[in-house]
């Protein structure tokens, strides 16, 4: 019968991989996280990752890799060389999260109230109580369940990153055109006029533009060096953010360690807004993506994969891991259960917004590495479950999907 590929010369480097981090069979505790001996073993995972391919493609030949506590960066690997942490990068999806993080930097000095009506804020903004938009308050915007609605992932108004609109006019026409389809607090949709118009809130509140507020409250206050969004006069918060792996592990490290939003307000971000014993429900151009990523806080993942948007699991709930994944493969990761960040610095472009290849080999490889950084993490044993590390590794990831892997290693999830 056919074999998986690999597996001769791959299950030889995995066992001699082991044996570099155990000692008479028994793994190895380390005494710290940086100095832990399974780093190796990381390595090597990283590298296996590199032959791999989605349907034919490979989109893991060129990245970089981080770990990081509250001391900062304890681990680094480079694959490949085209994309390397000083690599300017499109974050796509993966703007929102640090967008957002600013947005609550408003929230945070007064400027605005997580439940006040937004027409407090914007004076066109309906107050009529027979308009369900009379509801909409800025935490609806950003736990993406305001009521705004596209058909499909993203969503356009026609000022939407155009630089011949000012960005409060296009948050204006978003309103005036934008669909809106469900009563606020009700429905999860993962489209980009949440942020946008959370944006025209917290400028018309704070008097800045949107370029200086984005200065005031990330890029200078992270002192972010390679950072930027396009068209600075009216960016897309969504998705229109640049900037290197470098200058995204200062933003994890910060909100890692409750810098740029403090606990109180960090607890709020993390918060599950689209729980479904709630009365919450995804839309149905969102609900393949919370039943397989999970549920939503601000702007960012609360990981429960497979789950089916379901209500978070007990294993879900205790492992609290918030993430923010992009189109392009970006992977970045905080871990509050165990007190680290990760980022897996890829990019690899598509012609699709329906083309996730970049983004499920970004997943995959979170899902197999995750266990073992845990571990590393925490200085705890690395005790992996079978089929789950030999399923993935001697396959080299090549057509294993989410599901397949999640429903193969119900470890993975803890």
């Amino acid at each position: 019968p056919d074999e998986p590929r690999f597996r001769s010369q791959t299950m030889k480097a995995v066992l001699a991989a082991f044996c570099v981090v155990t000692v008479g069979g028994r793994p190895v505790r380390a005494a710290d996280p940086a100095n832990d001996p399974r780093w190796p073993l990381v390595g090597f995972i990283l590298n296996l990752a590199s032959l791999s391919n989605i349907n034919g493609t490979s989109y893991l030949t060129d990245y970089a890799f981080t770990v990081g506590n509250e001391t900062g960066r304890v681990y680094s690997y480079q694959v490949g060389s085209e994309v390397n942490l000083n690599t300017n990068l499109l974050m796509a999806s993966s703007s929102k999260m640090p967008s957002a993080l600013a947005i609550l930097g408003a929230v945070k000095d007064g400027y605005v109230d997580l439940d006040e009506p937004v027409s407090t804020y914007l004076h066109y903004w309906t107050k009529d109580p027979s308009d369900r938009r009379s509801r909409v308050t800025l935490r609806h915007l950003l736990s993406f369940t305001s009521g705004f609605y596209a058909n499909e992932l993203g969503g356009s108004v026609n000022c939407m990153g155009r630089s011949s609109f000012e960005y409060a006019d296009c948050v204006k026409r978003i309103y005036h055109n934008a669909p809106f389809a469900f009563e606020p607090g009700s429905t999860f949709d993962y489209n980009s006029f949440h942020l946008q118009v959370a944006g025209g809130v917290v400028i018309a509140a704070t008097g800045l533009s949107m370029d200086e507020f984005l200065h005031k409250y990330l890029i200078n206050r992270l002192n972010l060096q390679q950072t930027s969004y396009f068209n600075k006069t009216n960016p897309m918060l969504a998705a229109g953010l640049n900037i290197t792996g470098n200058d995204y592990e200062k933003i994890l490290y910060s909100y890692l360690t409750y810098d740029i939003i403090d606990k109180p307000l960090a607890a709020q971000f993390e918060t599950d807004y689209t729980d479904p014993k709630n009365g919450v429900e995804p839309s149905n151009s969102t609900s393949f993506l919370a039943d397989y990523i999970g549920h939503y806080g601000f702007a960012h993942w609360i990981e429960c994969w497979n789950n089916g948007n379901d209500t978070l699991t007990p294993a879900c709930k205790a492992q609290h891991v918030h993430s923010d994944p992009g189109l392009f493969g970006y992977y970045p990761l905080v871990d509050r259960r165990y007190g680290y960040y990760m980022q897996i610095v890829l990019q690899k472009f598509v012609t699709s917004t329906t083309n996730f290849g970049p983004t499920q080999s970004a997943a995959i490889l979170r899902i197999v590495l995750k266990p073992l950084i845990d571990a590393i993490m925490t200085g705890r044993l690395f005790e992996p479950k079978m089929p789950f590390l030999p399923s993935v590794l001697l396959n080299g990831l090549g057509g294993i999907d989410i599901e397949t892997l999640a429903v193969d290693a119900p470890s993975a999830m803890l």
